[in-house]
């Protein structure tokens, strides 16, 4: 049992167990914890599920309602996890169901993800909430957000990625992915390519569930201007990429409710996402950071930055071990791009000594030395990598 909240995190996230999701359905269902709750809508996807969630949440509270969300990973605090009308939970509260269920995450060896699940779930459960907006975790057949009966299911995109979990091939990701479809719902998607929606309609077809795809949407000068229904939306300060999430959240929200026009611009317009090519200031001077945490992620930074027509840019870079470092590594380098390779302070992170500087490939041990540097040397700042590595990073910029 915990009194204070700093120890109650540090327990939950030193749980590392591994459990299959009918253990998890069984101490959901023995703790009374319902898995079926008003208006639940599941995002799974490779890149782009926080954000989807984000703008879906923000179009839902301008009109109105009451709006609970479930996200990772975290970038401020652990509690952003779960969120009510995008106010993060209490650490009273969080505390509070810590101790509650501390015999149970005990006794049976739930993991820190799990219990970020039961978590939420147990909170929303006590709340009168309008909607409640969850994404997954990793994949989604044997994800444990997957407990959930939605009443919508989304996938964003799928690629290469987590293929140490999910598997090799894009045929196991897509399998994997595709789990959270459930019988005689609606499911909605923003993947383009033809193989994956044709899988999809087929596991569509296989469950009664009715699909609708997101038209794809072109946009090439910056501001990113765009259209959904008779609407006209203008993106500032974000990625390029969020004009996909943005639409794909507009579909998912006209199927739910009536979208007011001036409402929804606003909504959408305002809305913003940390860790998403978000602008900071860091000693009078802008610095964007961008959690481009695979291949896909690094492809669609760089784009953003030739649509921008950013010049001088120097890449600050870290990322987890498992991820395909070679080939983002590449990318970045063969746009002309200044990278500095850093590491953080996670059990997971690369490891430097795999690699030596060449070319426009810079090796620093800590990543403030090369702001500092890239600082001096009066580059564009672009900090990017995994999402632990961008959360660390931010600290440092916002403290600093």
């Amino acid at each position: 049992m915990f009194d204070n909240i700093e120890e109650a995190i540090q327990y939950v996230e030193s749980k590392r167990n591994k459990r299959s999701i009918n253990d998890f359905r069984k101490t959901l269902n023995e703790c009374h914890i319902h898995m079926k709750q008003k208006n639940m809508i599941h995002i799974a996807g490779t890149n782009g599920k926080g954000s989807t969630v984000n703008y879906l949440r923000s179009i839902l509270n301008a009109h109105g309602y009451k709006v609970g969300t479930f996200t990772s990973p975290y970038l401020i605090c652990h509690n952003d996890r779960i969120r009510i009308d995008d106010e993060p939970i209490s650490d009273e509260d969080f505390l509070k169901y810590i101790n509650r269920y501390y015999s149970v995450i005990e006794d049976d060896g739930l993991s820190m993800f799990e219990i970020d699940v039961m978590i939420m779930l147990a909170h929303f459960q006590s709340l009168d909430l309008d909607y409640r907006i969850i994404e997954t975790g990793i994949g989604g057949l044997h994800d444990k957000t997957n407990v959930i009966d939605p009443i919508v299911s989304a996938i964003t995109n799928i690629g290469m990625d987590h293929q140490e979990q999910l598997g090799d091939s894009i045929y196991d990701i897509i399998n994997e992915k595709m789990g959270i479809i459930k019988p005689n719902q609606m499911f909605v998607t923003s993947e383009t390519k033809g193989t994956i929606l044709a899988r999809l309609q087929e596991q569509c077809d296989v469950q009664g569930a009715i699909m609708h795809v997101v038209p794809e949407y072109q946009v090439s000068r910056y501001p990113f201007h765009f259209r959904y229904r008779d609407m006209a939306f203008t993106l500032e300060n974000q990625g390029i990429y969020q004009v996909t999430n943005a639409r794909l959240a507009l579909t998912i929200a006209s199927k739910l409710i009536h979208l007011d026009s001036e409402m929804t611009t606003s909504a959408i317009e305002n809305a913003s996402w940390k860790g998403r090519y978000e602008t900071l200031v860091y000693k009078n001077k802008h610095i964007d950071i961008d959690g481009a945490h695979n291949v896909p992620g690094i492809k669609a930074l760089i784009q953003t930055l030739k649509v921008k027509k950013e010049h001088n840019v120097a890449i600050i870079f870290s990322s987890l071990r498992e991820k395909d470092m070679d080939e983002m590594l590449q990318l970045l380098l063969n746009e002309g791009y200044i990278v500095y390779l850093t590491t953080f302070n996670d059990e997971r992170a690369i490891d430097l000594s795999k690699y030596h500087s060449h070319g426009n490939l810079i090796i620093v041990d800590h990543f403030s030395e090369a702001l500092k540097t890239a600082y001096i040397k009066k580059y564009h700042i672009v900090i990017t990598g995994s999402l632990h590595f961008i959360s660390k990073v931010r600290k440092y910029l916002t403290e600093n």
